[in-house]
């Protein structure tokens, strides 16, 4: 029905039935992803995109009551055209209303890139990071950004931030260490790796990285002892 609706050009009405799906898609997956996939299509398909927007905010006005799924979909139309400034609006809009949609805050970010609008990219990480506060990558991001931004004791916090929300998950420790190896910084890198063969000791990756790590530093005793820890075992097969 959305779709047919679409092919009339009556936005609104394969729009309502797209919202149809969506409410009764079920359990499965495929259904949900379908349902969407018919929202974004019917309004994709706007002949007047600018004019279903407008309709859109005066019966949220109207009513004080919003679908951030719809505006969603709307952003996503308006991105699709290149049209980065509304399609910035319409994702504000959908993130006040569903504001742990982090899918929605990462389409925002890339938005503001389109735009190289680079502190309006950091405002939105910084927003993410509310919702997700455990995504170490998005930390690696803003550190980048920051350092691109030629603002070293932000990005060095964005770094560090990394370790600090999950300091006993190996993860965190060799995503940082990867970060001072890329900065030269090879002396904490070692550090770093120390701790991933320290919490992961069954497996072999920490040591390996901790090796190189010594072998790059030329501290030759300290990389004897490791690979000599790295010989004293019998790893499982998988590695």
């Amino acid at each position: 029905m959305a779709r047919a609706y679409a092919g009339l050009g009556k936005t609104a009405d394969a729009v309502d039935a797209a919202c149809g799906a969506v409410v009764s898609w079920g359990p499965t997956h495929q259904n949900r992803a379908n349902a969407i996939a018919a929202l974004r299509q019917a309004v994709l398909a706007a002949p007047d995109l600018d004019g279903f927007v407008a309709e859109l905010d005066r019966q949220a006005a109207e009513t004080g009551l919003g679908n951030p799924l719809v505006r969603k979909a709307v952003a996503q139309a308006y991105q699709e055209k290149k049209e980065y400034a509304k399609a910035i609006a319409q994702f504000k809009l959908a993130c006040e209303l569903a504001p742990n949609d982090l899918e929605t805050h990462q389409a925002l970010i890339a938005c503001y890139d389109r735009q190289q609008d680079r502190e309006g990219a950091i405002r939105q990480l910084l927003q993410s990071l509310q919702l997700a506060r455990r995504e170490i990558k998005l930390y690696e991001d803003l550190g980048k950004r920051y350092a691109a931004l030629d603002r070293p004791k932000d990005a060095e916090r964005a770094y560090t931030s990394m370790v600090e929300v999950l300091p006993a998950e190996s993860e965190s420790h060799a995503a940082l260490a990867q970060v001072r190896q890329r900065q030269d910084r090879w002396s904490d890198a070692e550090a770093q790796w120390r701790e991933v063969a320290r919490i992961r000791a069954l497996e072999p990756t920490g040591l390996l990285k901790l090796a190189e790590a010594q072998a790059h530093l030329k501290q030759c005793d300290a990389l004897a002892d490791t690979v000599k820890k790295l010989r004293a075992r019998s790893w499982p097969s998988r590695f």
